[in-house]
């Protein structure tokens, strides 16, 4: 994608920041016409910090027809559960792991900052969460992200209920029944190819567990968010200064 020249990041209250780049290093040379601006719309997509950034980078475009365009962007699911309940399975793509302890443990799939790069971590660690919740992180890119293009790079997620949370019957399962029931939290509609009397016994732990399914309705969702920001944000004053646009240096 390419290296600023001019880079600037800009430090919010609450350890909050966003990041511009301006002036494309690139193979024909310099191209101060380029700029690229690096946020989380979740921290600070309502600042007026960076709508005034983002509104000053829109109107250097002039009348250009596509003056904005998105490169990539990160989809994020947060999951209710403890870390230890979610599984990232092993796909073709490259398999990394950072564990400090079996809550303290990060997966990643994919090449990193490229689109089909997979994270998921322990959020109430990171954020200092009251409550426990379990974060999983796309890499998507930013003209190839219909619902099918997403579909295809979504990883596989396993949630593994908890042995509490599973009680006397999952101790009740000898060696070739957990591996029975672990195939079956990735592939439910095999229980049916068991015996009745395996169907029954299995069947409630089936259901306890399961992979994460992509929600079409949220990502519809997530797009016309996206959408917003191909456009000039709702104007406000700079930061403090209390005039016009016109009037500001």
């Amino acid at each position: 994608m390419g290296t600023f020249r001019d880079q600037f990041t800009f430090a919010l209250s609450g350890g909050r920041s966003f990041w511009l780049g301006v002036g494309l290093n690139g193979p024909g040379g310099l191209n101060t016409g380029r700029a690229r601006l690096e946020f989380n719309p979740n921290k600070v997509g309502q600042c007026r910090e960076l709508r005034w950034v983002y509104n000053l980078c829109f109107d250097a475009c002039g009348a250009k027809p596509f003056p904005v365009s998105l490169r990539r962007w990160d989809l994020a699911v947060d999951l209710p559960g403890e870390r230890g309940e979610f599984e990232l399975l092993k796909d073709g793509r490259l398999y990394e792991e950072l564990r400090r302890s079996a809550s303290d443990r990060t997966q990643y799939l994919g090449k990193r900052n490229s689109p089909g790069r997979c994270k998921l971590y322990n959020k109430t660690l990171e954020s200092n969460l009251s409550i426990p919740v379990t974060r999983l992180e796309l890499t998507l890119d930013g003209v190839a992200c219909g619902a099918d293009d997403v579909r295809s790079l979504w990883p596989k997620v396993l949630r593994v209920p908890r042995v509490v949370q599973m009680g006397a019957e999952w101790f009740g399962l000898n060696d070739t029944d957990r591996f029975i029931l672990r195939t079956l939290w990735q592939q439910p509609e095999r229980l049916e190819e068991l015996g009745r009397r395996k169907r029954d016994k299995l069947a409630p732990l089936v259901a306890a567990g399961g992979v994460v399914e992509f929600d079409d309705a949220a990502f519809l969702r997530c797009l016309e968010e996206l959408g917003g920001w191909m456009k000039r944000r709702r104007e406000c004053d700079p930061p403090g200064y209390g005039g016009r646009w016109e009037n500001a240096e």
